[in-house]
């Protein structure tokens, strides 16, 4: 008798204990201390606790959103899974299913539900097998470097990773099977269990992206590319990139949404070869690139905003840069300059991208700077071109 109100107490104790109050940090350093609310292409909604008010605070001024979870998961052997937006999953288990791939994750923070995801096979890059062991990562990374046009179903053999060409169709309903057509047009069911290397995909390229609005990383593992971040009940939505959705039925689930931007290369601070138009020496002056400014020596200003990084090209104009598959997004405000005083001028820009064409539109002084984000994974060589639409400037 003498245990149980102890027990009891006990119990009320762990069902009253609070979580952390989050902390969102600015670039600043400013800190505020209270509960994430969400997040949009523009800013952070965040509710602060000493003021007792809900504050917005742009994008371009935070760092992280700690939410004071632990982020390291339970268990030791794991399989990996990359998306084709960069978010990478670490699983327990998987399976494909259907047009869709099943997942179980590593155990996460004590009392948090593992997120429910939706993984459409279309938003895969790879599943790597055996990822907690160094060995098998190199040696999957010089699979995927030596990658042809075709999905791979890469079996291990006693000699290493051996991948077999062709089209992921779908899963069987129980997930036991992969439906497959090899490279002569054959088809056949093959047991997952026999991709004991992992699946790489083929996808057909998405030029064009939503923004990046952050990366969530979870108390299970994994890293999302987010595109947008919305409450949900206490949890959260996490939408990515490439189209997966995470839900998160508590926050508890969560670690921290970071802001920062990680590895970035701006392009005034990348070496270029430029093919600059032909000009008469003797009545005209040659124009060249201008790095994080506008022509003439002018300062970099668009509709009134000032830049302190980016690159004014001159008209009939080629850039080339090589990028050698080291970057992930390429994101661009694209304008006339604010210096160009003709209010009719326009010009034609076309960006390529291992020489495909992904944007070409007429960029003029009439019309309100665009912002363009493009999908550079693996991309070798990017290359963007002016030409005359109109009144040249």
């Amino acid at each position: 008798m003498t245990h149980r109100p102890l027990a009891a107490l006990a119990l009320l104790s762990a069902v009253a204990a609070a979580a952390p109050a989050a902390e969102l940090v600015t670039l600043s350093g400013k800190r505020t201390v209270g509960k994430l609310v969400g997040v949009d292409a523009k800013a952070v909604e965040f509710h602060d606790d000493a003021a007792g008010v809900a504050i917005k605070v742009p994008l371009q001024e935070v760092a992280v959103v700690d939410l004071k979870n632990p982020s390291s998961p339970g268990g030791t052997g794991f399989d990996e899974i990359e998306l084709t937006d960069g978010t990478v999953l670490r699983v327990a288990k998987w399976q494909v299913k259907g047009k869709a791939v099943a997942v179980e994750f590593l155990p996460g923070p004590a009392g948090a539900a593992a997120p429910a995801v939706e993984l459409p096979l279309g938003t895969l890059f790879s599943v790597m097998r055996r990822a907690d062991d160094p060995a098998a990562r190199a040696e999957w990374k010089k699979l995927l470097d030596k990658r042809g046009k075709r999905d791979m179903f890469v079996i291990r053999g006693a000699e290493g990773l051996n991948p077999l060409p062709g089209t992921v169709i779908d899963g069987t309903d129980d997930g036991a099977r992969l439906n497959f057509e090899r490279e002569d047009g054959t088809r056949a069911p093959l047991p997952l269990t026999r991709a004991s290397g992992g699946l790489v995909f083929n996808q057909p390229p998405k030029d064009v992206l939503p923004p990046t609005v952050c990366r969530v990383v979870d108390g299970f593992g994994n890293v999302w590319f987010a595109t947008s971040v919305e409450a949900a009940g206490d949890g959260l939505k996490v939408t990515t990139v490439s189209g997966a959705v995470a839900l998160f039925a508590s926050l508890g689930g969560v670690a921290k949404l970071g802001f920062g931007r990680g590895r970035v290369a701006y392009l005034s601070d990348l070496a270029e070869t430029a093919d600059y138009p032909k000009y008469d020496k003797e009545t005209e002056a040659a124009w060249t690139l201008a790095k994080d400014a506008a022509l003439w020596g002018k300062e970099l200003v668009l509709a009134g905003t000032k830049y302190a990084k980016g690159v004014s090209v001159p008209l009939d104009t080629t850039l080339t840069y090589k990028l050698d598959g080291g970057f992930r997004e390429f994101k661009a405000v694209v304008g006339i300059s604010d210096v160009v005083g003709d209010g009719e001028a326009a010009a034609k820009l076309t960006i390529e991208l291992d020489g495909r064409v992904v944007f070409a539109e007429t960029v003029s002084k009439k019309a309100k700077p665009k912002d363009v984000t493009l999908n550079v994974k693996d991309v070798k060589e990017l290359k963007i071109s002016t030409e005359v639409d109109g009144v040249r400037v």
